[in-house]
């Protein structure tokens, strides 16, 4: 599959940031790169497009380096958790991610 990055925030394995235009091929869909990417051909089979991407609620996503952020869409929430906190996460409820942002803030 093919894909071009859309927006900053994607690291190669040696940590430096991917260009945004780059065009990369990859074995599979990069599902930790959501809204940060766009498919340029291949892995179309059974996919549905998406129009708006903010609409796929909280979740936390492989920033770089190690470290995960909470998005709501491309709106970055709360930033450096460790894979163990952001697996905990994306396994919690919808209403309890909302509890856990809430929480964080304060």
């Amino acid at each position: 599959m093919k894909i071009k990055i859309t927006k900053p925030g994607i690291f190669n394995a040696k940590g430096e940031e991917v260009a945004v235009g780059t065009e990369l091929d990859v074995k599979s869909e990069p599902t930790a790169w959501a809204g940060r990417y766009e498919t340029i051909s291949g892995g179309g089979k059974g996919k549905v497009a998406m129009t708006n991407p903010a609409a796929v609620g909280l979740k936390a996503v492989h920033h770089g380096g190690g470290k995960f952020n909470i998005v709501d869409g491309d709106t970055v929430l709360i930033s450096g958790l460790p894979k163990a906190d952001a697996d905990a996460f994306n396994a919690m409820s919808d209403e309890d991610k909302k509890a856990y942002v809430e929480a964080s803030k304060g």
